[in-house]
């Protein structure tokens, strides 16, 4: 969120330099990301990360991480707008970064520069990027679960296809160890088998049918394996 957050100011206050980064295709989160997550550890020299760490516990707030960052990009955006590709720009910014060792100009420029920059306004435009940040990874973890459940279905058409014996012998254990009950429902294994693999009850009754089956999910495990050879 507080990226989405740096890249709205950003955008609102270099303009000309935000224009110059999408046209290479340079996002600001991939070189402002890390000074988030560190503090600007190992990021600036450690007078400059001192300084700033004294305002940043003066205020008790993440005010000052946005400032300074901002005051980052005045001093090193006229070096950032010449650069030819991505790797140049953040290459450029990285280093420039590392050698600010003008902690009094750097702290300077941020406090005094940047003073719209306050606490009310950072909860404000969090505020307006949170839901899109929620959706995007509530999105992202549907993806994911949905990608798993498929890798298990596939896993199991691949384990039957190799050794459809061994399936049914675990199937057998199961059903032996499980509740007596389930011995009256006349099921047979290769119903417990396919029901396994499939997750579905009603299989049927009629053999051709349950060979037809069984044939389908060989060859879709064997589509599988050339599709998963093809990629490899």
């Amino acid at each position: 969120v507080d990226q989405l957050v740096f890249e709205e100011l950003v955008r609102e206050r270099f303009p000309k330099l935000v224009n110059h980064l999408d046209y290479l295709g340079v996002q600001v989160a991939w070189v402002t990301g890390p000074w988030f997550l560190s503090i600007f550890m190992n990021m600036l020299p450690w007078e400059s990360v001192l300084r700033v760490w004294d305002v940043l516990l003066y205020e008790g707030n993440r005010v000052m991480l946005f400032r300074t960052a901002l005051a980052l990009m005045e001093l090193y955006g006229p070096a950032l707008v010449t650069t030819k590709d991505a790797g140049d720009a953040v290459t450029l910014l990285q280093s420039l970064a590392g050698s600010t060792f003008d902690s009094s100009q750097l702290v300077l420029t941020a406090c005094m520069g940047y003073q719209n920059v306050n606490e009310k306004r950072l909860h404000d435009l969090r505020e307006k990027h949170r839901s899109a940040v929620i959706a995007a990874v509530e999105e992202r973890s549907k993806g994911l679960q949905a990608w798993r459940d498929s890798q298990g279905l596939a896993s199991k058409l691949y384990n039957f296809k190799q050794d459809p014996k061994s399936m049914i012998m675990e199937t057998n254990k199961t059903k032996a160890n499980g509740d007596l009950s389930h011995s009256e429902s006349g099921s047979t294994n290769s119903d417990e088998v396919l029901i396994s693999l499939t997750g579905d009850a009603d299989t049927g009754a009629v053999p051709d049918l349950q060979e037809q089956v069984v044939w389908l999910k060989v060859e879709l495990c064997r589509l599988l394996e050339e599709k998963r050879s093809a990629v490899l």
